[in-house]
Formats: structure tokens, C-alpha cells, sequence
């Protein structure tokens, strides 16, 4: 059971709590790319530059997240659509709370380390900051619905986890070469993605957890009688009182049980 320590903070996050954010990023994204078709070069006045927020220009330390991933007419649809898909299904499956928590942590963690390379003499613009933050997105929504399949240029079926993990790779691929600043970055946005859901991480991929490896000929499986009996068990997760026994479990409207990290709302 949580304590009551426990309980006043979740109240203080759900108070903090922004419902919806995601969606007011993605208005915000297709405002942005609006005003850079009308005024060109526009862009250039919101993004993270370490240097002109020591300037004065502290609006950069949050305008930054608004910048569009592309600028292509055609793909900025898609991609703004996608964002938005990805952040209603975090926000229905952990919460407004927590998505507020995580992408705001995420945010700051990527504009101090932009600062602290603009203190240190660099002064570099840091433009892909908010593909960074989205990756994180990505990565969270494969690790919550990990067999959710999405269409590969609208042709190729995949499963969500594959394309998060695939999109990951390619970016430090390209972070390779970069200013050092770039690397630091996105090392935030992992980090920032695991302290979140390292448990959804480990509860779908056990294997993550290291250790021995057991060849499934050589371990005897278990009966159904012997399997120990649960009685708590989350729709979404799978996770019982029997494998996770620090779990607080709660029965949503519609009859069936979640853990509190996956409790819909």
C-alpha cells in the first residue's frame, strides 16, 4: 500500500498536471511552421542558443520545444498526427500527471545542458533538441504498447518497439561527428526516458535485467497447479502482487484492475 507521503505527492503532480500537453505542443508545432511560411527565417528567433539566452532572450529556454521535427509540407502532417497519437496514448496509459512530469523533466535536463555548453565557451545553436525530446516520446510509448504495429511509409506493417528502437540507433548514428553538445543531449533524453520506464522496460523485456541465461529445455516448466495464485493482476502490463509486490493496484470504472502507473483516467 503507498503511504500517505506518496498520496500528497501524486495530489501535488495531478494540481501540476497540464491534460493534454502533448497536443498543445503539436498546435504549437503547426502555428510555428504556419508563421515560417509566412515569415522566413522566423524559426531562427525561437531556438536553444546558449549565448543569446545569457543575452537576455530567456523566451528561447521553452520556445525551442515548438519547433517542428521538418518543415516539409507534405510530412508535417504526418508527423504532427503521429505526436499526437503518441501523446494521447502516454497521457490515457500513465497519466496527465506523469507525462507532464516526464516531458518537462526532459525538457530541462536537454536546455540545462545546452546552457552549461553555452558557459563553457560553445555557443552553439542546438536545433535538434525537440527531435530529441519526441525520440523519448517514441521510446515511452513503445515501452507501454510495445505490439502495437504501425505502417512503415504506409505499406510496411511493424511493431511499435521495433521502429522506437531502429529510430534510436539512427539517431546516434547521426549524433556521430556532431558537436560534442549534440551527443550530451540526446544521452539526456535516454536517461531521462529510462528513470521514467525502466519497470515497463523490464517488466515487457526481462530479458534486460542481465544475469544468467537459462536454456528453456533445461528448466522443468511448471504445472498449472503449481503456479502460485494471484489476485491482483493490471490489464495492461500483466504485472500481479506476486510479481511485483510493491505494486498499489486500483479498479478502473469499467470493472477491470490496473497497477497506479497504468491506471486510465
Amino acid at each position: 500500500m503507498s503511504s500517505p507521503f506518496s498520496e500528497y505527492i501524486h495530489r501535488f503532480l495531478d494540481r501540476c498536471s497540464i491534460p493534454g500537453l502533448i497536443r498543445y505542443v503539436a498546435l504549437f508545432n503547426a502555428l510555428v511552421f504556419v508563421l515560417h511560411l509566412l515569415v522566413p527565417g522566423f524559426i531562427s528567433v525561437l531556438t536553444l542558443n546558449p549565448s543569446l539566452v545569457l543575452e537576455g532572450q530567456i523566451w528561447r529556454l521553452v520556445t525551442w520545444i515548438f519547433i517542428p521535427e521538418t518543415l516539409s509540407p507534405f510530412w508535417i502532417f504526418f508527423a504532427l498526427l503521429f505526436l499526437l497519437y503518441i501523446g494521447d496514448g502516454l497521457e490515457n496509459a500513465i497519466g496527465s500527471a506523469k507525462l507532464t512530469l516526464f516531458y518537462g523533466s526532459g525538457m530541462v535536463a536537454c536546455t540545462i545542458i545546452a546552457l552549461a555548453f553555452g558557459l563553457s565557451g560553445y555557443g552553439i545553436t542546438l536545433a535538434r533538441a525537440n527531435t530529441f525530446l519526441n525520440l523519448s516520446l517514441l521510446l515511452a510509448y513503445a515501452t507501454v504498447y510495445p505490439d502495437f504495429t504501425v505502417l512503415l511509409f504506409f505499406v510496411i506493417p511493424m511493431r511499435i518497439a521495433w521502429l522506437a528502437l531502429i529510430s534510436a540507433i539512427l539517431m546516434i548514428f547521426s549524433s556521430l561527428g556532431e558537436p560534442p553538445v549534440v551527443a550530451a543531449t540526446l544521452a539526456a533524453a535516454f536517461l531521462n526516458f529510462f528513470f521514467f520506464f525502466h519497470r515497463d522496460l523490464l517488466a515487457h523485456f526481462p530479458f534486460l535485467k542481465g544475469g544468467a541465461v537459462r536454456l528453456p529445455a533445461l528448466v522443468p516448466r511448471k504445472s498449472k497447479e503449481e503456479l502460485p495464485e494471484t489476485l491482483h493482476r493490471c490489464e495492461t502490463c500483466g504485472r500481479t502482487e506476486v510479481t511485483h509486490p510493491d505494486l498499489d493496484f486500483r479498479v478502473a470504472a469499467t470493472g477491470h484492475e490496473y497497477c497506479r502507473e497504468h491506471l486510465p483516467k
